[in-house]
């Protein structure tokens, strides 16, 4: 069963599919640096987005 993860960012459509929660992780600030550079990868927004990781 795969992950995917939804961007949490209001108004960005992207979404990220992986087979494991770190490869999602991953994925996620590479997108974020990408997408999102204003937008700082703490402790808090790393919970946030495990929070938002479904099975697919």
């Amino acid at each position: 069963m795969s992950k995917e993860l939804h961007c949490v960012v209001d108004g960005c459509e992207a979404t990220i599919e992986a087979e494991t929660e770190a490869e999602i992780l991953e994925q996620a600030e590479a997108h974020a640096a990408d997408a999102h550079p204003e937008l700082e990868l703490d402790e808090e927004t790393v919970e946030t987005l495990k929070g938002h990781i479904q099975e697919t």
